[in-house]
Protein backbone atom coordinates (compact mmCIF):
# COMPACT_ATOMS: atom_id res chain seq x y z
CA UNK A 1 0.00 0.00 0.00
CA UNK A 2 2.79 2.39 0.97
CA UNK A 3 4.48 1.68 -2.36
CA UNK A 4 1.32 2.66 -4.29
CA UNK A 5 0.97 5.89 -2.28
CA UNK A 6 4.64 6.70 -2.87
CA UNK A 7 4.26 6.12 -6.62
CA UNK A 8 1.15 8.30 -6.67
CA UNK A 9 2.96 11.12 -4.83
CA UNK A 10 5.85 10.91 -7.28
CA UNK A 11 3.45 10.95 -10.23
CA UNK A 12 1.62 14.00 -8.86
CA UNK A 13 4.93 15.81 -8.28
CA UNK A 14 5.96 15.04 -11.86
CA UNK A 15 2.60 16.27 -13.17
CA UNK A 16 3.00 19.51 -11.21
CA UNK A 17 6.48 20.03 -12.69
CA UNK A 18 5.16 19.47 -16.22
CA UNK A 19 2.19 21.81 -15.69
CA UNK A 20 4.49 24.49 -14.26
CA UNK A 21 6.53 24.45 -17.46
CA UNK A 22 3.73 24.94 -19.97
CA UNK A 23 3.24 28.54 -21.19
CA UNK A 24 -0.48 28.63 -20.30
CA UNK A 25 -1.82 29.70 -16.92
CA UNK A 26 -4.08 27.12 -15.28
CA UNK A 27 -6.21 28.02 -12.27
CA UNK A 28 -8.93 26.12 -10.40
CA UNK A 29 -11.22 28.08 -8.07
CA UNK A 30 -13.76 26.78 -5.59
CA UNK A 31 -17.34 28.04 -5.72
CA UNK A 32 -16.28 30.53 -3.01
CA UNK A 33 -13.40 31.88 -5.07
CA UNK A 34 -10.67 30.11 -3.13
CA UNK A 35 -7.73 28.98 -5.28
CA UNK A 36 -7.67 25.18 -5.18
CA UNK A 37 -4.71 24.81 -7.55
CA UNK A 38 -2.66 26.93 -9.95
CA UNK A 39 0.55 26.69 -11.91
CA UNK A 40 3.33 29.27 -12.08
CA UNK A 41 2.14 30.80 -15.34
CA UNK A 42 -1.18 31.55 -13.61
CA UNK A 43 0.79 33.41 -10.92
CA UNK A 44 2.38 35.56 -13.62
CA UNK A 45 -0.85 36.31 -15.50
CA UNK A 46 -2.80 37.13 -12.34
CA UNK A 47 0.00 39.40 -11.10
CA UNK A 48 -0.20 41.32 -14.39
CA UNK A 49 -4.00 41.42 -14.24
CA UNK A 50 -3.82 42.76 -10.66
CA UNK A 51 -1.13 45.33 -11.55
CA UNK A 52 1.12 43.91 -8.84
CA UNK A 53 4.91 43.68 -9.18
CA UNK A 54 6.13 40.43 -10.69
CA UNK A 55 8.12 38.21 -8.35
CA UNK A 56 11.82 38.11 -9.16
CA UNK A 57 12.45 34.74 -7.54
CA UNK A 58 11.38 31.31 -8.69
CA UNK A 59 9.76 30.26 -5.41
CA UNK A 60 6.18 29.00 -5.70
CA UNK A 61 3.51 31.29 -4.31
CA UNK A 62 1.61 30.12 -1.24
CA UNK A 63 -2.06 29.44 -1.94
CA UNK A 64 -3.03 31.92 0.78
CA UNK A 65 -1.03 34.67 -0.98
CA UNK A 66 -2.60 34.12 -4.41
CA UNK A 67 -4.94 36.99 -5.32
CA UNK A 68 -7.65 36.22 -7.86
CA UNK A 69 -8.23 39.22 -10.19
CA UNK A 70 -11.63 40.77 -9.51
CA UNK A 71 -12.61 40.79 -13.19
CA UNK A 72 -12.02 37.03 -13.44
CA UNK A 73 -13.91 36.25 -10.24
CA UNK A 74 -16.93 38.28 -11.46
CA UNK A 75 -17.10 36.13 -14.59
CA UNK A 76 -16.80 33.00 -12.46
CA UNK A 77 -19.67 34.19 -10.24
CA UNK A 78 -21.87 34.76 -13.29
CA UNK A 79 -21.14 31.22 -14.53
CA UNK A 80 -21.78 29.76 -11.08
CA UNK A 81 -25.12 31.61 -10.88
CA UNK A 82 -26.16 30.18 -14.27
CA UNK A 83 -25.15 26.71 -13.14
CA UNK A 84 -27.10 27.05 -9.88
CA UNK A 85 -30.25 28.05 -11.80
CA UNK A 86 -30.08 24.89 -13.88
CA UNK A 87 -28.68 26.50 -17.02
CA UNK A 88 -25.69 24.72 -18.50
CA UNK A 89 -23.27 27.67 -18.73
CA UNK A 90 -21.22 28.17 -21.86
CA UNK A 91 -17.52 28.97 -21.37
CA UNK A 92 -16.74 32.68 -21.24
CA UNK A 93 -13.84 34.57 -22.74
CA UNK A 94 -12.53 37.66 -21.02
CA UNK A 95 -9.83 39.75 -22.70
CA UNK A 96 -7.91 42.96 -22.25
CA UNK A 97 -6.17 42.99 -25.66
CA UNK A 98 -4.32 46.23 -25.03
CA UNK A 99 -2.57 44.55 -22.10
CA UNK A 100 -2.21 41.17 -23.81
CA UNK A 101 -4.44 39.43 -21.23
CA UNK A 102 -6.88 36.66 -22.13
CA UNK A 103 -8.90 34.16 -20.11
CA UNK A 104 -11.14 31.21 -20.96
CA UNK A 105 -13.42 30.42 -18.01
CA UNK A 106 -15.66 27.41 -17.61
CA UNK A 107 -17.47 25.44 -14.95
CA UNK A 108 -16.06 22.05 -14.00
CA UNK A 109 -18.70 19.85 -12.30
CA UNK A 110 -17.66 17.48 -9.56
CA UNK A 111 -16.89 13.99 -10.80
CA UNK A 112 -19.50 12.53 -8.43
CA UNK A 113 -21.99 15.38 -9.14
CA UNK A 114 -22.11 16.14 -5.41
CA UNK A 115 -21.29 19.50 -3.94
CA UNK A 116 -20.67 22.77 -5.77
CA UNK A 117 -18.73 22.84 -9.04
CA UNK A 118 -15.33 24.45 -9.48
CA UNK A 119 -14.26 27.13 -11.94
CA UNK A 120 -11.48 26.22 -14.36
CA UNK A 121 -9.55 29.08 -15.97
CA UNK A 122 -7.02 29.01 -18.80
CA UNK A 123 -4.99 32.22 -18.75
CA UNK A 124 -2.76 33.74 -21.38
CA UNK A 125 -0.47 36.77 -21.23
CA UNK A 126 0.73 37.88 -24.64
CA UNK A 127 2.95 40.70 -23.53
CA UNK A 128 2.88 43.60 -26.01
CA UNK A 129 6.20 43.71 -27.81
CA UNK A 130 6.05 46.96 -29.75
CA UNK A 131 9.80 47.52 -29.52
CA UNK A 132 10.72 44.05 -30.72
CA UNK A 133 10.12 44.95 -34.36
CA UNK A 134 12.41 47.98 -34.11
CA UNK A 135 15.74 47.11 -35.74
CA UNK A 136 18.98 47.24 -33.78
CA UNK A 137 21.28 50.15 -34.52
CA UNK A 138 24.74 49.45 -36.02
CA UNK A 139 26.36 50.10 -32.63
CA UNK A 140 23.93 47.69 -30.91
CA UNK A 141 24.59 45.05 -33.58
CA UNK A 142 28.31 45.42 -32.95
CA UNK A 143 27.76 44.82 -29.23
CA UNK A 144 25.51 41.83 -29.90
CA UNK A 145 28.24 40.22 -31.99
CA UNK A 146 30.26 39.76 -28.78
CA UNK A 147 27.57 37.47 -27.34
CA UNK A 148 26.69 33.84 -27.95
CA UNK A 149 23.35 33.04 -29.60
CA UNK A 150 21.73 32.15 -26.27
CA UNK A 151 23.09 35.29 -24.63
CA UNK A 152 21.69 37.35 -27.51
CA UNK A 153 18.25 35.83 -26.87
CA UNK A 154 18.46 37.01 -23.26
CA UNK A 155 19.92 40.42 -24.14
CA UNK A 156 17.10 41.18 -26.59
CA UNK A 157 14.54 40.50 -23.88
CA UNK A 158 16.43 42.67 -21.41
CA UNK A 159 16.23 45.36 -24.11
CA UNK A 160 12.43 44.89 -24.10
CA UNK A 161 12.31 45.34 -20.32
CA UNK A 162 11.52 41.77 -19.28
CA UNK A 163 12.45 40.55 -15.80
CA UNK A 164 14.58 37.47 -15.16
CA UNK A 165 11.49 35.41 -14.37
CA UNK A 166 9.70 36.55 -17.54
CA UNK A 167 12.76 35.71 -19.65
CA UNK A 168 13.00 32.35 -17.90
CA UNK A 169 9.40 31.54 -18.74
CA UNK A 170 9.59 32.78 -22.32
CA UNK A 171 12.82 30.95 -23.16
CA UNK A 172 11.91 27.93 -21.03
CA UNK A 173 15.16 28.04 -19.10
CA UNK A 174 15.64 28.10 -15.35
CA UNK A 175 16.04 31.50 -13.66
CA UNK A 176 19.53 30.37 -12.54
CA UNK A 177 20.51 29.75 -16.19
CA UNK A 178 19.22 33.21 -17.15
CA UNK A 179 21.21 34.80 -14.31
CA UNK A 180 24.34 32.96 -15.42
CA UNK A 181 23.86 34.11 -19.01
CA UNK A 182 23.14 37.63 -17.76
CA UNK A 183 26.47 37.64 -15.91
CA UNK A 184 28.20 36.71 -19.18
CA UNK A 185 26.39 39.51 -21.01
CA UNK A 186 27.43 42.10 -18.40
CA UNK A 187 31.04 40.95 -18.53
CA UNK A 188 31.26 40.94 -22.34
CA UNK A 189 29.57 44.33 -22.72
CA UNK A 190 31.63 45.87 -19.91
CA UNK A 191 28.68 47.10 -17.84
CA UNK A 192 27.56 46.36 -14.31
CA UNK A 193 23.75 46.22 -14.51
CA UNK A 194 20.92 45.25 -16.84
CA UNK A 195 19.68 48.84 -17.18
CA UNK A 196 22.95 49.68 -18.94
CA UNK A 197 22.47 46.68 -21.23
CA UNK A 198 19.00 47.95 -22.19
CA UNK A 199 20.33 51.47 -22.71
CA UNK A 200 23.16 50.27 -24.97
CA UNK A 201 20.89 48.11 -27.10
CA UNK A 202 18.22 50.80 -27.39
CA UNK A 203 20.58 53.42 -28.79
Amino acid sequence: MASVESKLRNLLALAQTVLDEIPVGLLVLSARGTPLWFNREAELVCAVWNNTPLRRDALPLKRSDFVVPEALWKECQALLAEDASGIHPEPRILSEPERGLHALIRIQPRADRRGPPACFLQLDYRRPRGDRERPLSPSALSLMSRLTFREREVALRVRDGLTTLEISRELRRSPLTIKTQMAGILRKLGVDNRSRVAALLNR
